[in-house]
């Protein structure tokens, strides 16, 4: 017979446990189904652990707005994640990005972040590494900023667990049946509410409910670079807009570099690009030629997937496609990671 939930959670990364908890909170019994043998080893392990509300659309500006305010909390409450609010830099070389930049800012100002336009004067006392030759300008927000990925997702379990849900791991699902009867690896479960928050696998997660959400796995690719004689101190995370790609120092030394494809066609392959090299190396020059005479080893990247949508939006909210039983109250819910730095879900 099938175990009885009030809500059954598909997933157990940063967004899973985030749901996890607030639902329990707010008094639910709730069950997390995780595939693999521990949480957060999906697109939660291998991301950057970027936190920005420097996004150009309000809905994502309003997710990362709540958001950073959550871990900050977080921070203080549970402790561990390894907030460094080091603020987030974007460059801009280009009029195209210059005019982008102080578009997106405007808007952030008016939907209560507090960005600033920076100078090159200041940018250069700011970031002394970056080539500061041809920059206009660039954007700056303090809170803005990254964490450990593994730390938050400690954090988010310990509260899951502190509010009362279960956890199971090795629990991959493998059908939901009418009345939402979940049969996976350990077992069944009945649950009134399903929240799909299976990352890059939502869409086949949804298709077993007959709903679907349009997400598709990209490739991010990510490399530590060394610097043994480097001076210490954090940075913030600097983007270089004309290029795409992104620097910032780790507290253990050396640099995080990134650098995504928009060509990268969707795929499970979580290979390092071959080509990701060469590309930092074309690109690495426009602004942080320093970086590139370092030696990048290339056992030090890796690369992981980010769940997609084609508006760059989270999906939140009920699945009009999932199928129920008639006359029954139950709801499948949809959420798609959120953008870099949402922590959780309020309902």
């Amino acid at each position: 017979m099938a175990s009885p939930t009030d809500v059954a959670v598909i997933g157990a990364g940063v967004i899973g446990l985030s749901c996890a908890r607030e639902l329990a909170g707010a008094g639910l019994n709730v069950s997390v189904l995780e595939a693999a043998p521990a949480v957060g080893r999906g697109s939660s392990a291998l991301a950057n652990g970027g936190i920005r509300a420097q996004f150009t659309t309000e809905v994502n500006i309003a997710f990362s707005r709540f958001s950073i305010v959550e871990l900050e909390t977080l921070e203080r409450t549970v402790g561990g994640l390894g907030l460094h609010q080091t603020g987030y830099l974007m460059l801009a070389g280009a009029e195209a990005s210059e005019r982008g930049l102080r578009e997106a800012a405007e808007l952030q100002r008016r939907l209560g972040v507090e960005t600033r336009w920076l100078e090159p004067t200041e940018i250069a006392t700011m970031v002394p590494f970056v080539r500061a030759e041809g920059i206009r300008g660039g954007t700056f927000h303090p809170r803005d900023g990254f964490l450990d990925p593994a730390g938050l997702v400690a954090a988010l379990l310990a509260d899951a667990r502190t509010e009362g849900a279960t956890i199971l791991t090795g629990a991959g699902v493998r059908a939901i049946e009418p009345g939402f009867v979940i049969r996976h690896a350990k077992g069944d479960l009945r649950a009134d509410a399903v929240v799909n928050a299976a990352g890059t696998a939502a869409r086949a997660v949804a298709r077993l409910v007959g709903g679907d959400v349009p997400v598709e796995p990209v490739r991010r690719n990510l490399a530590h670079v060394m610097d043994p004689g480097g001076a210490g101190g954090l940075t913030p995370m600097t983007v270089d807009v004309d290029t795409g790609v992104l620097v910032r120092r780790e507290p253990a030394g050396g640099w995080i570099v990134a650098y995504a494809d928009p060509d990268d066609p969707p795929g499970w392959d979580t290979s390092v690009d071959p080509a990701f090299l060469p590309a930092l190396a074309a690109r690495l020059p426009n602004r942080f030629p320093s970086i590139l005479d370092l030696p990048i080893d290339p056992t030090h990247c890796w690369a992981g997937l980010y769940p997609e949508t084609p508006d760059h939006h989270a999906i939140v909210g009920e699945d009009p496609g999932s199928s129920s039983p008639a006359g029954e109250a139950r709801r499948s819910i949809s959420i798609r990671s959120g953008p870099p730095g949402s922590s959780r879900a309020t309902w």
